[in-house]
């Protein structure tokens, strides 16, 4: 039998990651998914309070979903984290902010998310700069 190397790694991992335990992170496409309200890169947005290991499950989990679609050959895993409060869940509630304004921009929710995107509420105002959160969504609108 012939045996080969792909030429790319499948996964890296980067340092950062072991930093936090409690994150966020963003799975995203090679080129923009189509919803009802435009097209962003974003397909999942996940949270985790185990580090890396979540992320990694996560990812092989939803793959097979993600790269059966058409142009879709990778995807990435992109890290969004917060400052922390004692006795505040901040992950949390900053995967509920993405949620709800990327629900707000793009009419739906993320390809792979099927929890309800609730609104932009005053308490997640009171956390999280809208505009701030707004921008991190935009981000990955276009191809890189």
């Amino acid at each position: 039998m012939q045996v080969s190397l792909s030429p790319k790694p499948a996964m890296t991992v980067h340092r950062l990651i072991l930093k936090k335990r409690k994150i966020v992170y963003l799975l995203v496409g090679p080129k923009p998914f189509k919803y009802k309200g435009g097209r962003s890169r974003i397909v999942y947005i996940g949270t985790t309070k185990k580090g890396a290991h979540r992320i990694a499950s996560s990812a092989a989990y939803r793959a097979e979903e993600i790269l059966a679609n058409r142009g879709f050959r990778a995807m990435d895993v992109h890290i969004v984290s917060c400052g922390s409060r004692p006795g505040l869940k901040s992950w949390s509630y900053l995967e509920r902010a993405l949620l709800a304004q990327f629900k707000a921009i793009y009419l739906e929710l993320p390809m792979c998310n099927k929890q309800s995107g609730k609104r932009y509420d005053d308490k997640l105002r009171k956390l999280f700069k809208q505009t701030r959160i707004e921008q991190i969504l935009i981000k990955f609108e276009k191809a890189p």
